[in-house]
């Protein structure tokens, strides 16, 4: 993730509030850098944070009261980042009416599988683009800080909602077999999540988006899709 090195205004001089929000992030990019930087978000000093933001103390205890309330906001913008990605994903086809021969069960398997990749496909691709907030949350989540906990399982929540719907939709459409959709939902994210922050533990190790599409995708098909629909792969 690139971080902006623009100096910003110092507490004292009259800004608007866009100029205000700039510098507030501006902070939390430089944070983000020194976190990643040292490896440890307790390692990471207020001044560190200051030199890298070309700001002083004063400015960054002018919007944050500690070096956890730093923390917090930053663990806020991150779940926010991936819930909007989430939030623009495609909404599902509408369920196709008129038989269901061959060639309609084959389409019907076309759109669940193209709905299935096309959601993984997006969520990865938002994590990877934020790789270091997606870090930064891994370690926040095994800290003891309820605020940082509640920003994880709201990030959580919000992605196992959004394929806790699609799932209910798939099964109304008879693309899916019938299941609990919010246990299904919750154990697909969480397997992705170990995948994908096995990955990240590893700065040297890139995403291969593509594949982990094709594999989580054959997995998530071949759990979820009506028997029907399997049935008619081998047509």
């Amino acid at each position: 993730m690139s971080v902006s090195t623009r100096t910003v205004p110092e507490v004292g001089s009259k800004l608007s509030s866009a100029e205000a929000e700039l510098r507030r992030q501006a902070v939390l990019d430089a944070a983000l850098a020194v976190i990643s930087r040292t490896g440890d978000f307790h390692r990471a000093s207020i001044g560190a944070i200051a030199a890298r933001a070309h700001v002083s103390r004063a400015t960054i205890y002018h919007h944050f009261a500690d070096k956890q309330d730093i923390l917090v906001a930053l663990a806020d913008r991150s779940t926010r980042r991936i819930t909007e990605a989430a939030d623009a994903w495609d909404p599902l086809p509408r369920a196709r009416t008129g038989g269901s021969g061959p060639d309609e069960l084959r389409s019907m398997e076309a759109e669940l599988r193209r709905m299935i990749d096309t959601r993984i496909e997006k969520i990865l691709s938002v994590i990877a683009s934020n790789a270091d907030s997606v870090r930064l949350l891994v370690q926040l989540a095994r800290g003891d800080d309820q605020r940082l906990d509640a920003a994880v399982r709201r990030l959580d929540d919000h992605i196992v909602g959004i394929l806790g719907q699609d799932i209910r939709a798939a099964i109304s459409y008879g693309w899916a077999r019938p299941c609990d959709p919010e246990a299904v939902a919750r154990f697909l994210l969480g397997g992705i999540e170990k995948l994908v922050v096995g990955a990240l533990g590893h700065e040297s190790v890139e995403l291969d988006i593509g594949a982990l599409v094709r594999e989580i995708g054959a997995m998530v098909f071949s759990a979820l899709a009506h028997p029907d629909l399997r049935g008619s792969s081998a047509e």
